[in-house]
């Protein structure tokens, strides 16, 4: 039972797969020294597109980058150029064979670790004293021999097997097979001596790496010092916003029992009413059914009065009385009876007409729209933290007619063209209004601002023309570009920092954020619009509308509402459609006629919700509501507008970059005081 149970440990902690966690079927060993299945390893690296794009095969045990022999070969080839692991794979067979558990185990521990592998595939067995780190098995003294004298295995590292010589693995040449020990600093590469007298005799700063090791030292630990701040920063940020969900949960349960307080006495007044409504009800008709009951009575005794008169006459014709007959007669004769029996015929005609209704107060058509318990707000320093895309505060008046407030220049020295500011986005860092805007003609952007009273701006370089420009936090950006696959982070401080560049497999032509880690992005070949996480990977394409008819044609300019929908100009369709990122379709506005768009391009929403999209053939700015009704030209060319291209409403006033132009136009769009 014990060796059984050593057998098991030693399946378990030696013999297992660390990513199947089944036994090693294939065995490999990375150069750092841990052994994984083939398959699995090359499961893994179809995740890891990070490691593909630097021709690398991350160690999925413990992070360490493991460089390819041949990264010019397709990926399914990476792992099967990676050595078997001979040791572990002996060890396997040995243990398949079966047999007595503690002769097994007694193998496994001496005879196996210390016999020599290619012995043993001549059908030998000769006790091991080396082994060699390029082949990864254990050699004896004629093996080591044979290993030295052979072309392919002459440079092979051969180290004793009892440790007492300890041998750093060095990375080989894939071309020469030689140790890597020298770099080229001009080629930013190791190579090894025949590279470099074959490759290299130009080059100007070819040293050895072992000169280099002080300043790679040097290097390793400022990153690792940097790498381990940016580990400490993202754990406070994580720890704040911890705190903060449990703060939103606790104001969640708070405005959750006022909600209900005030349905509770929204409630109580409707229940108040009703009973004094039906209070009232049952004394009227309590009132109008005693006046019947008396009617019936009064009915009743004049029905048993005139059965009497009936009876009467009826004995007296059966008596045959002449002087009798005479006395009915004349009283019949006289109209006393008739008088009797004329009596409140009519009674029921006078209550004919009084009969009770009721008259509701309230407009069913209204019902759901108007009734309100309350509203759920945020103050203005909470819509600054949590919304994406705006920052508003004030009132968007729908009927008002913007007056323009002032106008931005945005020529820089600097620049050699005619500025074109494709798109243009608003931040507030630190209390300072900051304008963004993509100058796509001077491949830059640009940002301005007023710092102590004086007009100051930050200018951007950028490797292509830049078309749009998204805010995904309160002093970060992301940028897009038209004919490049690649999307910029810049951090706006408030001068412009390049932070990061993330390669996409298409080419997006705008951005907006609906997140600050999901973007969406809209693309015109293929026609779509995807929804991005951060690193650029395509979680989520609408290529075509789930129901209703496909407008996506040629997606110009989009827009996240704050419902988390997205809007579409779409210069292909010539229209505006708003879907959800899983594809449904909210509206679709294709306006024919006088109203028909014909350039839409720039495209964002108010404080209230409504939608404004910027004709650029048509000189205007088309004012839609938040369901993508017509409502009115908000600005056209009688308002000094001139091709207009991007964007952007903020604190009630639109910021309208206008095509080829020097300068911003800045309209204000607020109720007046």
């Amino acid at each position: 039972m014990a060796a059984a149970r050593k057998l098991e440990s030693l399946n378990e902690n030696f013999l297992t797969c660390s990513i199947c966690t089944e036994g090693y079927k294939d065995p490999c060993t990375l150069t750092c020294g841990h052994t994984f299945c083939k398959g699995c390893l090359g499961e893994f690296l179809k995740t890891r597109q990070d490691a593909i794009r630097a021709k690398s095969i991350p160690c999925p045990y413990c992070r360490q980058i493991n460089p390819v022999p041949r990264p010019d070969r397709p990926v399914e080839e990476w792992v099967k150029q990676i050595k078997p692991s001979f040791l572990i794979q002996g060890l396997l067979d040995t243990l398949a064979c079966g047999g007595n558990t503690d002769n097994v185990l007694s193998m496994t521990c001496s005879d196996t670790e210390n016999r020599c592998h290619p012995c043993q595939d001549l059908g030998e067995s000769h006790p091991a004293n080396s082994y060699c780190q390029d082949c990864d098995v254990p050699l004896c003294e004629r093996c080591v021999k044979m290993h030295a004298s052979l072309p392919g295995t002459s440079n092979h590292v051969i180290a004793g097997l009892g440790g007492s010589v300890k041998v750093t693995r060095r990375q080989r040449c894939t071309e020469h097979n030689e140790v890597m020990d020298f770099c080229c600093k001009d080629c930013n590469k190791a190579i090894c001596p025949k590279c470099c007298v074959t490759y290299h005799r130009k080059c100007d700063s070819v040293v050895t790496i072992q000169s280099k090791m002080s300043e790679i030292r040097s290097v390793l630990t400022h990153n690792k010092g940097l790498i381990t701040q940016s580990v400490d920063d993202t754990g406070r940020s994580l720890q704040q916003h911890r705190s903060q969900i449990d703060t939103i949960s606790h104001n969640k349960d708070k405005i959750k029992s006022q909600i209900r307080q005030a349905s509770q006495k929204a409630m109580a007044v409707i229940k108040q009413k009703e009973k004094q409504l039906l209070e009232e009800l049952n004394d009227m008709t309590e009132k109008q059914c005693g006046q019947l009951r008396g009617r019936i009575k009064s009915g009743e005794i004049d029905m048993q009065m005139y059965q009497q008169y009936i009876d009467y006459i009826t004995q007296v014709l059966k008596s045959g009385s002449e002087t009798d007959m005479f006395d009915i007669y004349q009283m019949c004769q006289s109209g006393a009876i008739k008088e009797e029996t004329d009596r409140d015929v009519t009674f029921t005609d006078s209550l004919r007409d009084s009969k009770l209704i009721f008259v509701s107060e309230i407009d069913e058509r209204k019902l759901h729209k108007d009734v309100q318990l309350g509203r759920i707000q945020q103050n203005v320093c909470d819509v600054m933290d949590t919304q994406l895309g705006k920052i508003q505060c004030g009132t968007f008046d729908v009927m008002c007619r913007p007056v323009l407030h002032k106008t931005v220049g945005i020529r820089v020295d600097g620049d050699r063209k005619q500025p074109d500011p494709c798109d243009v986005t608003v931040l507030v860092v630190d209390g300072e209004e900051i304008l963004v805007v993509t100058d796509c003609n001077n491949t830059c952007l640009k940002s301005f601002y007023t710092k102590n009273n004086i007009s100051r701006h930050s200018k951007l370089d950028l490797a292509s023309n830049p078309t749009s420009v998204t805010r995904l936090r309160d002093n970060q950006v992301a940028v897009s570009f038209w004919s490049h696959n690649d999307i910029v982070i810049v951090r706006v401080t408030p001068d412009l920092v390049l932070q990061s560049r993330v390669t996409t497999k298409k080419m997006y032509r705008c951005l907006t954020a609906l997140s600050p880690s999901t973007l969406a992005a809209s693309c015109w070949d293929p026609s779509c619009v995807d929804i991005l996480d951060v690193s650029g990977r395509v979680m989520r394409s609408v290529s075509r509308f789930n129901s209703g008819k496909n407008l996506i044609c040629n997606p110009s300019y989009i827009c996240a509402t704050d419902r988390g929908n997205i809007l579409a100009s779409d210069a292909g369709s010539q229209s505006v459609y708003c879907i959800t990122p899983e594809g449904d379709v909210v509206f679709t506005y294709t306006p024919t006629g006088e109203r028909g768009l014909r350039g839409p391009v720039g495209i964002t929403t108010t404080s209230t919700g409504h939608i404004l999209v910027a004709d650029y053939r048509a000189h205007k700015v088309v004012l839609l509501t938040q369901a993508g009704k017509f409502v009115r030209d908000l600005l056209t060319s009688q308002d000094g507008l001139q091709n207009p291209y991007g964007l952007m409403f903020c604190d009630c006033k639109l910021y309208v970059g206008e095509n080829y132009k020097d300068a911003v136009k800045v309209f204000n769009c607020s109720i007046p005081h």
